[in-house]
């Protein structure tokens, strides 16, 4: 007899509220499933949200089984209107590297049953990680979660960014819509922000990954607006969308209340930078790459200067590009975070953990495109991209490290002095990588990166699929091993003491009902040397 997946993870997830709940005639106040977070050796964060019931004061249970029988810990809360209702419960005094499971009561109902677990502590001989990003709702069906929810081992879940997106309706010609979003206009306002979380978190794919294991969150630009810096976005439009200041607050406000992430220092509000030690294996370090330091970010429309060429012409200045590419003020994390990268990439190899991962947002890889003229369509909007290929120029990954050259130097030299073996966890481009970084002395580090957990590709956006973007990429690019410009799903990480292992598993119908999920991938590596591939799955 064949099994529904969805049905079994879904009663698994729910066991403990449906042996115990009273019965209930209204709906259920967990609309948005329950998630956790911040895992630390002898404690974790835990999240719901209340809905339908106004205030109210619930209960909380920590117990080491998924029935809820044996109880460890427990207490109350109260969701109020001022937090949009959700909840926050911060544990402490658990026992390091275990799994327990969590519930949440109030109004009469219980909500599903959540698995979390803490760091561990001493000996450890294997990590498993999944890195995921860019979730638009609108877009595509959330099937790279659940599929995220049903792997055996899992750890922890890193999320690197793009956990909604701003965007009130497709910004892509020629893709329809899949689903409508929830304010149907970009979101602006703190109602709007609230309103955009919340209708991703209805989603029961999404509940069961957060219910799975414990999320380690960075934001990326999504969150608030597109391209965003310290200073505004490319996605805001002043004079149409009001003060970006009152925007940015809005949405870290909302960002803080709906993500298992505890909430900031007021004197650090954009502090979602994170650290966190794996046994003796592996220290995972987080910075934050958006709102603390970093500079604008070159536009090759605005940046890319022109001189006259023998024949009056105009010609692209590309020395001129490059030269303010790797200007030395150019800056993502600041001096601040750099300092604080130092001492706990130094702290890591002082303590003997064989691994550093470093959660970036964005990729760190150094890349230009490769010229794609040959498949430039006759006409429409996306024949000024391909032509432009021909520059080949850091085209549309300026945002990430390829336009802050210095910075990302530094960074480097950070992994160098302090002897590490670095692995880059990163996303954001919609096409998977498998990287390894360089600087002028040689091989710094490697790097896997996560493209789209829903779509679309960027290869699907370029109209691209049947040409050879990713190819070329890793042909015409000394830091590129591997791209893959069509995949759509997440990537599932493997460490030991020897060798870092990458599946990067691909969600086979994204826009439509089968959650059917296939790796189509397997790199692994041991520390200073390529990645050896498998074949093509």
């Amino acid at each position: 007899m064949a099994l529904d997946r969805r049905a079994l993870i879904g009663s698994g997830l729910a066991l403990g509220a449906a042996s115990a709940a009273p019965a209930r005639s209204s709906p259920s106040p967990f609309q948005h499933g329950v998630a956790s977070g911040e895992p630390t050796a002898t404690g974790a964060l835990l999240w719901t949200r209340l809905t339908g019931v106004g205030e109210a004061v619930g209960r909380w249970r920590l117990a080491r089984d998924p029935q809820m029988a044996d109880v460890v810990a427990q207490g109350a809360f109260t969701a109020r209107a001022e937090r949009d209702f959700t909840v926050k419960v911060e544990l402490a005094g658990l026992q390091p590297g275990t799994d327990y499971w969590y519930q949440f009561e109030a109004a009469g109902a219980l909500s599903p049953v959540g698995r979390t677990r803490t760091l561990p502590t001493g000996r450890l001989d294997q990590l498993d990680l999944v890195v995921a990003c860019c979730a638009m709702y609108t877009m595509g069906r959330f099937h790279g979660y659940r599929a995220i929810a049903e792997r055996p081992r899992l750890d922890a879940v890193l999320f690197v960014g793009d956990y909604i997106y701003e965007y009130g309706a497709s910004n892509y010609p020629g893709m329809a819509t899949l689903r409508p979003a929830d304010p149907p206009h970009d979101t602006l306002t703190l109602s709007d922000y609230r309103r955009r979380f919340a209708q991703a978190r209805t989603d029961a794919d999404l509940q069961a990954a957060h219910a799975r294991a414990p999320w380690i969150c960075t934001w990326d630009d999504h969150e608030i607006a597109n391209d965003d810096w310290s200073g505004g976005a490319q996605g805001h439009a002043g004079e149409r969308q009001g003060d970006w200041e009152i925007r940015k607050i809005a949405a870290v406000r909302a960002y803080y209340e709906w993500m298992p992430i505890r909430d900031p220092d007021p004197a650090d509000p954009y502090g979602v930078q994170r650290a966190a030690a794996f046994g003796d294996l592996a220290t995972l370090i987080v910075p934050e790459t958006r709102l603390k330091a970093r500079e604008q970010q070159l536009s090759i429309q605005r940046d890319l200067e022109f001189t006259a060429g023998s024949d009056g012409s105009k010609v692209p200045d590309i020395a001129s590009f490059r030269r303010k590419i790797a200007a030395p003020e150019r800056a993502m994390l600041g001096a601040q975070q750099l300092a604080w990268l130092a001492r706990e990439v130094e702290g890591s190899v002082a303590a003997g953990r064989p691994w550093v991962l470093l959660g970036s947002a964005t990729i760190m890889g150094d890349y230009d495109y490769p010229d794609m003229s040959d498949f430039a369509p006759a006409s429409g909007p996306l024949k000024g991209f391909f032509e432009m290929t021909r520059l080949k120029l850091p085209l549309l990954n300026l945002d990430a490290w390829s336009g802050y050259g210095a910075e990302r130097q530094r960074v480097y030299d950070i992994i160098r002095r302090a002897g590490a073996q670095a692995v880059v966890l990163s996303g954001d481009s919609h096409m998977a990588f498998a990287n390894e970084l360089h600087d002028a002395q040689g091989q710094v580090a490697l790097e896997v990166a996560a493209t789209t957990i829903t779509g679309p590709s960027l290869g699907s956006v370029l109209a691209m699929r049947q040409a050879p973007l990713g190819e070329r990429l890793a042909a015409a690019n000394r830091d590129i091993a591997w791209c893959d410009h069509l995949a759509i799903g997440f990537i599932a990480v493997r460490l030991t003491r020897e060798t870092v292992a990458a599946e990067f598993v691909s969600v086979v119908d994204p826009r439509g009902s089968d959650p059917t999920t296939v790796v189509v991938r397997r790199v692994e590596a041991r520390a200073g040397q390529p990645w050896r591939f498998d074949r093509k799955v």
